[in-house]
């Protein structure tokens, strides 16, 4: 391609409608990503969810130069600790060789098939280099590095002292605006990038088609091409989807942005490659593929044989030549069977109903969260209390308005819309204490923006050093020696927001249109909890709705330790509106009319699990009755000794002492205060006595249901599409961030920085990464905490059931039958289980459940 082609505007041969249908198509490479302070977990391939799990996974390896698994060095030490079954590494490698008969094919005197891929998988080393954790990441290509540094630029949510000119127009009219001055644009066409500016077409999809042309790419091969440009900085291209789909208008008003621009802007880069003969950029990002490894004299010398080539065969080259991502398939497949095998037979056993027991003492509703199930388990063991789980939102599709805050927060999975605002208020007789808390928070954010504006100053910046030098080594000093020590005189100072102020149910902040709650949807959302749950109207005198939160300093993933599913808010707010609710007299008439008539004496509380500190709070003291105050004593010190007892469970995980875990989530240093939901395995189905005599080692989400209360399926097809689908997003953010943490993951934690109040980059900039940092998956000398496998989903539930609401919905057909959960249904009655078999190919059976098969 000569200099002037790649200059001169040629005819696009496509329209701009559909330029803009394939920018959609490349815009589901990634997927959207949420800034820190609302965080979500997100499955980084889930644009490919279509594919077979395996398929996919070696598209994203392809297309995002991402290793496939962990290195074989990592799936041995988690076999050498016992967290994988070598019974089930063998059953796993008798499959891949097809079969018991296959894999004692004998290859040498004395060594089968079977031989030679177990001492692959146990003992040869490693086959490809391109499998080891990297040390550092690679240097960022300078096309690339050019459009990280100017989208860092154009996002910046106003901590940078000179903001970005021309965002009004957009981030591709911006760039364009601003590059003819930079230097760095200049370099990638030298003479020719100022005339290439002059001509290019100033409107994004219009940009796109003519770029296509001049590239030559063709039309049958422009979906690839542009999803392969998305693929090269996935953490700004996810932030751009966030920014389109999922965020409040008002963010992007002043400086739009959308998948068109940034393929715009890369489209624009490449042909001011192509004018001076640099090849494309798109190919850039995915690692070189290696030549496959004979490992045949490495087999041989391990069997002590030395012509082991002579009995050559297509098992043994096949066997001879698998790379490191094969065998590591093989370890996964072992890893998901030996927790499947060590649970679902425990599930079977307790599956029969147990007799009728004499009503609890107090029964809690907690989220689903994995993190709530040890701690459950800690308060059975101190009185005859009866947990249940449900969504951490407890059903409510709600946007709360902070006090003192400039924008609402949606507290809701990103799956739903809020069809409510509600706004925070005094309770009764905090009007003073209120306003003097607003006035705090006032002057606090008016001092932050003081302070960032002078820091950030060329003639404030050393002034503001030497003002606040002091007094900032003061605080840094007090909250390293002693940070619970100045939480409390913190706490002193200032009291809690929550027992001043509460989330008020008949009043709608201003400029908000979402309606506030009548009683119709009060009435709904109370027997959801029925309903989903199958919690009986014959409820204890106190039922506590407990949602959780997390505590971390100068941690920005903090939001993360919060709630992986409702862009990390606590769930606090949303029990409170729901007890209030269901304490709410019209609200019980209501229920009563729908079959819930509840007894005169129970009272709803509202609670929060902090699951850092394992500190559970008890909200609205004041409107306890008095009747219920010993109820609520004795809960509370049930609650405090269950704390007490997991806290020292969860130090030993952390290595630390259970007091070390209270300071470390004050500590402003502390690089992992917990382990977050690190170790998420299965999602269950179930009343709690199901799983109840089961130590599930805070691995499960666990949803109640009864299926006797459920004869049409309708809520076990909402906990299913909804509840389940959020812990596959988790645990595949788990999954793939232990995989390869460089790349589906964000790395070391202790080196990154916070750009532009959105995310973190590794150093000083580059793209946003993506998924959890490593101190969330392994421990400090580098071998996995986490496990790494899929999503097993075991339901209580007839067969039938299940089969019906599966083949009723899409997204449970996908998931169950392309391999991306596992899905065991145990019989009710008798205590079988069944595996669900997965999409068959062409020419066999179709998908349907089959006996599962323990080792």
């Amino acid at each position: 391609m000569n200099m002037m082609s790649a200059i001169a505007a040629p005819e696009p041969t496509l329209s701009r409608t559909e330029v803009a249908g394939l920018v959609a198509l490349a815009a589901r490479t990634v997927p959207p990503l949420w800034p820190l302070e609302s965080a979500i977990a997100v499955n980084p391939l889930a644009g490919f969810e279509e594919m077979p799990f395996e398929a996919a996974l070696r598209h994203g390896a392809s297309l995002f130069g991402a290793r496939a698994s962990l290195p074989l060095a990592q799936w041995r030490a988690l076999l050498a600790e016992g967290r994988i079954d070598t019974r089930c590494l063998r059953d796993a490698a008798i499959g891949h060789l097809g079969g018991l008969y296959r894999a004692r094919a004998v290859i040498a005197p004395g060594v089968t098939t079977l031989d030679l891929l177990m001492a692959r998988l146990l003992h040869l080393p490693a086959g490809d280099s391109a499998d080891a954790p990297p040390l550092a990441a690679p240097p960022m290509p300078p096309d690339a590095a050019f459009i990280a540094k100017w989208c860092a630029a154009f996002f910046d949510q106003g901590l940078a002292a000179s903001p970005m000119p021309y965002r009004e127009l957009g981030l591709y009219r911006a760039v364009l605006a601003i590059a003819g001055h930079d230097p760095a644009f200049h370099a990638l066409a030298p003479g020719a990038g100022g005339q290439l500016l002059m001509t290019v077409a100033r409107e994004p999809l219009s940009a796109i088609a003519e770029g296509l042309v001049a590239l030559g790419v063709a039309d049958t091969a422009a979906e690839a091409h542009l999803a392969a440009l998305v693929a090269r900085l996935p953490g700004w291209a996810g932030h751009i989807r966030w920014r389109c789909e999922y965020t409040d208008t008002d963010i992007a008003a002043g400086a739009p942005a959308s998948m068109a621009d940034l393929l715009a802007l890369w489209l624009l880069l490449e042909r001011a490659r192509a004018l001076t003969g640099a090849e494309s950029g798109a190919g850039d990002q995915p690692r070189d593929t290696p030549p496959p490894h004979d490992a045949t004299p490495q087999l041989a010398a391990h069997f002590g044989l030395a012509e082991l080539a002579a009995h050559a065969d297509n098992n043994l080259t096949r066997i001879a030549t698998m790379d490191d991502n094969a065998l590591g398939a093989l370890f996964l497949t072992a890893a998901e069977e030996s927790y499947a095998n060590a649970l679902v037979p425990q599930l079977q056993a307790s599956a029969p109903a147990p007799a009728a027991t004499a009503k609890p003492a107090a029964q809690l509703v907690f989220c689903i969260d994995v993190r709530s199930e040890p701690f459950r388990r800690a308060l059975e063991a101190t009185g005859a209390y009866e947990t249940l789980g449900y969504a951490g939102f407890f059903g409510l599709p709600i946007a709360l308005h902070r006090c003192g805050a400039a924008r609402r927060q949606r507290r809701l999975p990103v799956l739903l819309s809020p069809r409510h605002d509600v706004t925070e208020a005094p309770l009764p007789g905090q009007a003073h204490t209120a306003a003097h808390l607003a006035a705090a928070a006032t002057r606090d954010a008016q001092a932050k923006r003081l302070f960032a504006g002078a820091k950030q100053g060329i003639a404030t910046a050393f002034a503001t050093a030497e003002a606040t030098g002091p007094l900032a080594g003061l605080l840094m000093a007090a909250r390293t020696l002693a940070p619970r020590l100045t939480q409390r005189i913190s706490a002193w100072v200032s009291p809690s927001r929550d027992a001043v102020l509460g989330p008020a149910l008949g009043q709608q902040p201003d400029g908000y249109a979402h309606s506030p709650f009548i009683l119709a949807d009060k009435i709904g959302y109370a027997s959801a909890l029925f309903r989903l749950t199958g919690l009986s109207a014959a409820t204890a005198r106190l039922v506590v709705l407990v949602g959780h939160s997390g505590s971390a300093v100068n941690n920005p993933y903090a939001a993360a330790l919060d709630c992986g599913a409702c862009g990390g808010h606590s769930g606090g707010p949303n029990a409170r509106i729901l007890a209030a609710m269901l304490n709410d007299t019209a609200v019980r008439e209501g229920l009563a009319a729908r079959g819930i008539a509840l007894p005169a004496s129970t009272h709803f509380c509202a609670a929060e699990h902090n699951t850092t500190t394992d500190a559970l709070m008890i909200f609205d003291r004041a409107a306890v009755p008095a009747s219920h105050a010993d109820d609520l004593a004795r809960l509370e010190g049930d609650l405090a000794r269950a704390g007490d007892a997991n806290r020292a469970r969860r130090a030993g995980l952390l290595g630390r002492t259970p007091q070390d875990v209270l300071t470390g989530a004050l500590h402003w240093g502390e690089v992992r205060p917990e382990w977050g939901l690190a170790g998420n395995a299965a999602f269950l189905v179930g009343p709690r006595w199901w799983s109840q005599a089961i130590d599930l080692a805070g691995r499960a989400f666990l949803h109640s249901y009864d299926w006797r209360t459920d004869e049409d399926g309708t809520a076990l097809t909402t906990i299913l599409t909804a509840p389940m689908v959020v812990a596959q997003w988790i645990n595949c953010q788990y999954l793939f961030s232990c995989l390869d943490n460089d790349r589906y993951g964000a790395g070391d934690k202790t080196t990154q920085n916070v750009i532009g109040g959105i995310g973190v980059v590794q150093g000083n900039g580059g793209d946003l990464r993506v998924g959890l940092p490593r101190q969330s998956l392994f421990r400090d000398d580098g071998t996995p905490f986490h496990v790494p496998q899929r999503l097993l989903t075991v339901v209580l539930a007839p067969l039938a059931r299940v089969e019906a609401v599966v083949a009723a919905n899409d997204i449970l057909a996908r998931l169950f039958g392309k391999g991306w959960v596992h899905l065991v249904v145990v019989d009710p009655t008798t205590g079988r289980a069944r595996r669900w078999r997965r999409d068959a190919a062409p020419d066999t059976e179709g998908a349907r459940p089959i006996d599962i098969t323990l080792a």
